[in-house]
């Protein structure tokens, strides 16, 4: 059995048209109603996030204003993807005794997945599937100490004691 098999289908992630596309078809009322929300006329609001129509695409002030009305993670992950950039939204969590003892137990399992991909990279090939899963390993282990380091700095301001 191959270790692509063990994997999940992959994800299917939204370039900026297609996120911005989907979270509009989503917002509730769907697209006319976010184009009133973001006082664009709704047939002409239509045109700009259709995937089909590349002759009309939102102005700056329109995307920011989408992206602020849906608050749509797939825009911001979009985004920051084309870009080259990678973003991050600290879920606050007590910095507890525990959370920094579940934080070592993470650790240790990120620790055993790299240590398990470097073994099956006995060819020096990266495919896309084991790339995808390391990004996934490492964007939790990057949220988990990001969540600690949020809930220690409420703590530190008075916010919340753990």
């Amino acid at each position: 059995m191959s270790r692509a098999s063990l994997l999940p289908e992959p994800v299917m992630v939204p370039d900026i048209d297609q996120a911005i596309y989907l979270a509009s078809r989503e917002f509730r009322g769907g697209i006319t109603a976010l184009a009133y929300t973001v006082a664009v006329d709704p047939g002409t609001f239509q045109k700009k996030v259709s995937l089909t129509n590349t002759t009309h695409r939102l102005s700056l002030h329109e995307f920011l204003a989408v992206a602020e009305a849906t608050d749509d993670a797939r825009i911001d992950e979009a985004y920051a993807r084309l870009r080259g950039k990678v973003l991050f939204t600290p879920r606050p969590v007590p910095a507890t005794r525990q959370a920094l003892a579940a934080l070592a137990g993470v650790m240790r399992a990120e620790s055993e997945f790299v240590e398990s991909l470097q073994k099956g990279l006995e060819d020096e090939v990266w495919e896309a599937h084991e790339v995808a899963a390391l990004e996934h390993h490492a964007h939790v282990l990057i949220g988990t100490i990001l969540g600690i380091l949020a809930g220690a700095r409420e703590a530190a301001e008075g916010r919340r004691n753990g």
